[in-house]
């Protein structure tokens, strides 16, 4: 009733999505990069926009020209610093970054005053940046070429020079205190821009139950701790002839001003106006640096233009100065360039209304969260030929000179702009520069540069992601997903050794809110203990018996291609949607559960298919994903009650064929798996403690229609992509059919034995595509696993990704090679890393039953057709890159046109 009344009562603000009651617009944004969604949001509803995080409603300012109208001709207007929960319980409206009114004036005031008397913008700074650069140049050669992390020592290094200006002193790079100082202000930055602090912000009456928020204030207060004690040194040693730093200067003041009533030089504002100008001065410049080498690996003919650039105008065994700058244009659009690509604060930092507010026609009301979201500026169409691209000509002429562009604004514009951009600039160019004169920067070896991925790890800013954690932290390592410690086990060796060597300590499923929900422990895949033994048990054995991995099921799967042929003949050669194949291998699974086939028209079939389509899109989102994570949120959350809806929408329809099949049961004849269940559960229905309940039966069932049709339906979509995207190696499997099957035959799977080539193709679709990343596991009693204890019940996700791409094992990881598959001569050749099914006493029970029909259908196709991508569409532009996320990773909708063969 508050949430609708309070919306009434602003007549004309400006327009965005309809909130819902608590949540607001939440079903609509990404927490984990809410800058993207509202970047959609603004496409549809304009350069201003409001949106609701929950309950708190914000305007949203996008586009170059709005936010310069915003930020510099209505500069009193959008001056404030808006009101957010986390930061006004850390800093008590302390500081430069968060403060108000006459508070942050006169502390803006004096900083910005005594950062140029401590050298901003003047060479005196000069001089110890290039110190510093020195530092880290040795630090750097110590590695002598090998592979190291830039992280840590990039941020200890521009932290130096902010501690010069703060402190008088620099520490050194392995002080404990120094390296305890950052960590904390890292973890800090990092906690920041998470969902949980994000939802703390919106929600702070539920802060009791934000973990993460709790960190961010006892980091703090060891941060205060820390300050305290260094402040308390500056008193002692304080000399006023001869100030050191910003802090001294602050306690000159602070002296000065002891007796006024009303001093903006208390203790509070000296630890946070301390603490924002390190952390800000920290965290910024060494995340751009360290974007900038990444790019430099990336582009290596960009690293080496500035090379040469720098060849020309330095002299050898020199350091580039600021001088240097206008005489080296192109380096200094690539900086520029790398600061606008990067985007490291891509929402800036939210502002306020002071008063009411007439805006573009809109009424924005005092005191309104206002987000200039600076990533819309920076990827501005209006203002940058290649937003999307990393391209250094969106600072130059055509001449090679250097331009300013007016969309660059990093920094933000105005009265809120970083006060310390002149320090930022001066140590992005010395410290860039310094170190590509120095040294070629490369990917580690193995790495290719289009290996390297320049999606951005979110915290309150954007820094590039961590490249290969297995590399940096090794193949064992511990994530933690909201509140739960996940165990991570890469590379073939490690998961092999875990799954097979120690498979009764890693055999139990964990407990996953979605799951639990769904099957409440029952079925086959999420249960454990005895239950999942004695179901997995008899359920191996009903599948063998109704002909799994036998030719009398392969008799079936002809049948099932035959309709499948039919199906795609009809289309006559026009394009047509690549799950359309789904069909085919949905009605295997369907024979083997109900002992019959649907026509592929059938409504009940169509219905079906459309909900398990639905719930496995369910699975992969985010929103699905903050659920698992914080399942006490879960009414912020509609995703899982829709997907819950749906589940029961399919138990109603499989209710339906085990109802018949109970009224149709023949006790000489097990027709099919729920036939097999209705036995044994007949059987033990005088057994107290019987398993085969119905719960279990319809959760069994349950199973293995969404996994039995989603997994081979999904490989056979990418099988027939790939042979689109590669025509050459779909001509080669053509050929061998043609020497192999007889005129009017089909293949059978026994054929595959003398069709090493088409055997190694389809091998390789299941290596590359990685169709199931992970699926957890957890500890079922206490373990001990190389060198390190694992605790009963802890989560540990085997990644069969780092398997199936393992540098160690496949010549090409990345590329889509069939000769993974074949020796010399060109014999098929087994490989132990080829785990798509997983490994162990929890691999895929229909891993047989997805062999033989993947080898049949997709011989059958391919020897009946050639695929094609539609019309307009070269092969080229098939993407393989980015899957759809569902349960599955799936191509991207894509058609396919089947040219009939003679």
């Amino acid at each position: 009733m508050r949430h609708s009344s309070s919306k009434k009562s602003v007549c004309n603000l400006p327009p965005g999505p309809r909130p819902l009651p608590l949540i607001g617009n939440l079903n609509v944004v990404d927490l984990k990069k809410p800058f993207r969604s509202l970047t959609e949001l603004s496409k549809i509803y304009g350069n201003v926009f409001t949106v609701h995080f929950g309950p708190r409603k914000v305007v949203v300012l996008a586009g170059y020209e709005t936010i310069k109208d915003a930020l510099l001709n209505h500069a009193e207007e959008f001056g404030e610093r808006a009101e957010i929960p986390i930061f006004r319980k850390i800093t008590q409206g302390n500081g430069i970054a968060f403060s108000h009114g006459e508070l942050w004036k006169a502390t803006r005031r004096f900083t910005l005053s005594t950062l140029r008397d401590f050298g901003m913008g003047k060479r005196t700074l000069e001089i110890r940046i290039l110190e510093e650069v020195n530092s880290l140049i040795k630090y750097f050669e110590s590695y002598h070429g090998k592979p190291f992390d830039t992280k840590m020592i990039l941020n200890n290094a521009v932290s130096n020079v902010i501690c010069s200006i703060l402190f008088g002193e620099r520490f050194e790079y392995d002080d404990p205190v120094f390296l305890t100082l950052l960590k904390l202000i890292n973890q800090n930055t990092k906690l920041l821009g998470s969902p949980m602090v994000q939802l703390y912000n919106f929600y702070p009456s539920l802060g009791f139950l934000s973990g993460a928020s709790k960190t961010v204030l006892q980091n703090i207060s060891e941060l205060n701790a820390f300050l305290q004690k260094l402040f308390q040194e500056h008193k002692e040693e304080l000399n006023e002839n001869d100030l050191t730093g910003f802090v001294d200067a602050f306690l000159v003041k602070q002296k000065q001003e002891s007796k006024k009533q009303h001093t903006a030089f208390s203790n509070g504002n000296l630890m946070f106006s301390t603490l924002d100008l390190f952390a800000a001065g920290t965290e910024t410049t060494s995340t751009t640096v360290r974007w900038g080498l990444l790019l430099m690996m990336k582009y290596p003919e960009i690293q080496r233009k500035i090379q040469e650039e720098m060849n020309h105008v330095i002299e050898p065994g020199e350091l580039p100065r600021l001088e240097d700058r206008k005489k080296m244009p192109y380096t200094e659009a690539v900086i520029h360039e790398i600061q606008r690509f990067a985007n490291i604060v891509p929402m800036g930092v939210s502002r306020s209304t002071p008063r009411d507010v007439n805006f573009r026609g809109y009424v924005i009301p005092k005191g309104i969260e206002i987000i200039p979201l600076l990533t819309s500026a920076l990827n501005d169409e209006l203002h940058w030929k290649t937003p999307d691209q990393f391209n250094p000509s969106h600072f130059l002429d055509a001449n090679g000179n250097f331009i300013r562009r007016e969309a660059f604004i990093p920094f933000s514009v105005g009265r809120r702009a970083c006060l310390g951009e002149g320090l930022a600039k001066m140590e992005l160019f010395l410290f860039f520069s310094g170190l590509l004169r120095k040294f070629v920067f490369q990917p580690p070896p193995g790495v290719d540069k289009s290996d390297l991925d320049l999606t951005a790890d979110v915290g309150f800013t954007l820094t590039p992601m961590p490249h290969l954690l297995a590399e940096k932290y090794g193949p064992i390592f511990t994530l933690h997903f909201g509140f739960q410690k996940v165990v991570v086990l890469t590379g073939y060796e490690v998961v092999r050794e875990a799954l097979v060597n120690y498979t009764e300590e890693f055999v139990d499923r964990p407990s996953i809110p979605i799951f639990d929900q769904i099957q409440n422990g029952n079925g086959l895949f999420f249960s454990i203990g005895e239950l999942w033994r004695t179901t997995r048990r008899f359920t191996v054995s009903s599948m063998r018996n109704l002909g799994m991995g036998k030719q009398m099921i392969e008799g079936r799967i002809f049948e099932e291609l035959h309709f499948l042929i039919e199906m795609i003949k009809s289309f006559k050669g026009e394009p047509f949607s690549l799950p359309s194949f789904n069909c085919a291998p949905i009605n295997v699974t369907f024979v083997m559960l109900f002992g019959d086939r649907f026509d592929y028209k059938d409504p009940t079939f169509l219905t079906l298919l459309r909900l398990i389509d639905e719930v496995m899109i369910l699975l992969g989102s985010p929103n699905l994903n903050y659920f698992n994570f914080y399942p006490f949120l879960g009414f912020l959350f509609k995703t899982h009650k829709i997907m819950l809806k749906k589940i029961e929408d399919v138990r109603v329809i499989l209710r339906q064929y085990m109802k018949a099949s109970r009224e149709d049961i023949n006790e000489n004849s097990v027709r099919s798996y729920i036939d097999a269940l209705i036995f044994k559960q007949q059987e033990e229905k005088n057994k107290k403690d019987s398993l085969f309940h119905d719960d279990n039966l319809m959760a069994s069932i349950l199973d293995l229609v969404m996994a039995g049709t989603e997994t081979i339906a999904t490989t056979l979509q990418w099988s027939i992509l790939l042979m689109m995207k590669y025509p050459e190696i779909q001509k080669k499997v053509q050929e061998e059919i043609g020497r192999t099957v007889k005129t009017g035959s089909w293949a059978t799977y026994e054929d595959r034995k003398n069709m090493p080539y088409t055997n190694a193709v389809l091998h390789e679709v299941q290596r590359f595509i990685t169709l199931l990343p992970h699926v957890p596991r957890c500890t079922a009693v206490d373990t001990h696993f190389r060198g390190y204890f694992l605790p009963k019940g802890i989560i540990v996700i085997p990644s069969l990704t780092s398997v199936l791409l393992d540098k160690t094992q496949w010549e090409t990881p990345h590329q889509f090679n069939p000769n993974h598959f074949l020796d010399a001569e060109g014999n098929f050749v087994k490989k132990g890393a080829f785990l798509p099914f997983s490994t162990g006493r929890r691999n895929c029970i229909g891993e047989s039953l997805a062999k033989m029909e993947l080898f049949v259908f997709f011989v059958g196709l391919l020897q009946t057709f050639t695929f094609r991508p539609q019309p307009g569409v070269s092969e080229s532009d098939l993407d393989l890159t980015v899957p759809q996320t569902t349960f599955t990773l799936r191509p991207q909708p894509q058609a396919t046109c089947a040219i009939l063969r003679e």
